[in-house]
């Protein structure tokens, strides 16, 4: 099914609930949360304002950090961004505070289903389960081969092409050899079916829905959380704009997206846990042949994190082989010539990162062996420290 913009725009107005009326808010809100049977998000650009990446509809005079939204700004030709607006890249913006609730309420099993309309895949990177979420207009870090249907997902934006209906990216399918193609979803172009159909099926199922940071008005995304409300499901919509909707919702929130989930997890009494940058790493050695390869958190989909590593093996502290870094497609693999392998050598791989967030090298030891092992690596960009599970 395309999607599109309705044409009841409504007012670009801000509302901002007084203190004690939020907090009134949350308190229901909280309630129906804790006796929720099936409880879904529907996540849209304003959960990201925070992080730095501007929405699309904001006004010129938006309370929002990030300043007016990107059509907003189209629209008014000659206008620009305050010099104080504090925007980044999405491949650099750290998940905010509301994509952290999230992936606590999920955690806890008082969270069953995301549905997102965003592309800067912040929701990935904030450790939320992909196999409870669906990205309905696709995942700027995401590409696809139409053939055989494998996933790759890249630690860099996928797009490549110039026009905005074309997709074919220069990259090819390490399975078939097939083009690969971007995952992004653009005005008048059919949203993937599987997520279309999975959303529906947890609306259907849904009796709490919170809406957060969407305006609503982009169809078919925007039916999903309506179904709610139509079945007889609480709608809550976390917005500063009146959507179209505002008549279904059982609650209308008006609040940034953090404020209003700082509020919540504090009515249900659950720590926001800080954002680290969670990586999964896959190595084997079979027959002098080393194999790496990232991958998603929740499912084998191959993630391509770095940009070269570097391999050598030690006896003890004697040298045996160094190799020179090593840049491909992943899985990245590479024989290892070496006389008279042991079981006293190891091989240690030296990790380079794409580096948006400045992570330093992380070298990772594995006995030069026939084996298997997979790591879970975890940064902290405000300690810059990386520590393995």
């Amino acid at each position: 099914m395309a999607h599109g913009i309705s044409n009841d725009d409504p007012t670009k107005k801000e509302h901002v609930d007084a203190p004690e009326i939020l907090d009134k808010k949350l308190d229901q809100l909280a309630d129906w949360i804790r006796n929720a049977k099936h409880f879904i998000v529907f996540t849209g650009a304003g959960i990201s304002t925070s992080t730095g990446i501007p929405d699309f509809r904001s006004s010129m005079n938006t309370i929002l950090p990030t300043g007016p939204g990107v059509w907003e700004l189209r629209d008014h030709p000659g206008a620009k961004r305050a010099p104080n607006a504090r925007t980044t890249s999405s491949t650099k913006a750290i998940p905010s505070v509301t994509h952290m609730a999230l992936v606590e309420l999920a955690r806890r099993n008082l969270l069953h289903f995301v549905v997102s309309q965003n592309t800067d895949g912040l929701h990935l990177r904030s450790g939320l389960p992909s196999t409870l979420l669906a990205e309905l207009h696709g995942n700027s870090n995401l590409e696809t081969c139409k053939k055989c249907r494998t996933k790759y997902l890249r630690d860099y934006r996928t797009r490549t092409a110039n026009k905005v209906h074309e997709h074919a990216t220069t990259r090819k399918c390490t399975k078939c050899s097939s083009t690969l193609y971007d995952s992004i979803i653009n005005f008048g172009e059919n949203l993937p079916e599987y997520e279309l159909e999975t959303s529906f099926d947890h609306a259907e199922r849904a009796d709490v829905c919170l809406v957060l940071g969407s305006s609503l008005r982009v169809t078919p995304a925007a039916n999903i959380p309506e179904r709610v409300g139509e079945h007889g499901g609480k709608l809550i919509i976390g917005n500063l704009q009146l959507t179209p909707l505002a008549n279904l919702a059982k609650l209308n929130v008006h609040a940034l997206c953090d404020d209003l989930m700082r509020g919540l997890m504090a009515k249900l009494d659950i720590p926001i846990p800080e954002w680290e940058l969670h990586r999964r790493i896959r190595i084997t050695i079979k027959d002098q042949t080393l194999s790496i390869m990232g991958l998603d958190l929740n499912q084998d989909i191959a993630y391509t994190l770095f940009s070269t590593i570097k391999i050598s093996v030690r006896e003890g502290t004697e040298s045996k082989y160094d190799s020179k870094e090593i840049k491909g497609v992943e899985p990245i693999e590479h024989k290892i010539k070496v006389n008279n392998p042991n079981d006293k050598m190891n091989v240690y791989v030296e990790l380079n990162w794409q580096g948006h967030y400045n992570e330093p090298t992380y070298t990772i030891r594995i006995p030069f062996t026939n084996s298997s092992k997979e790591v879970h690596l975890f940064y902290n960009p405000k300690t810059r420290g990386w520590r393995e599970e």
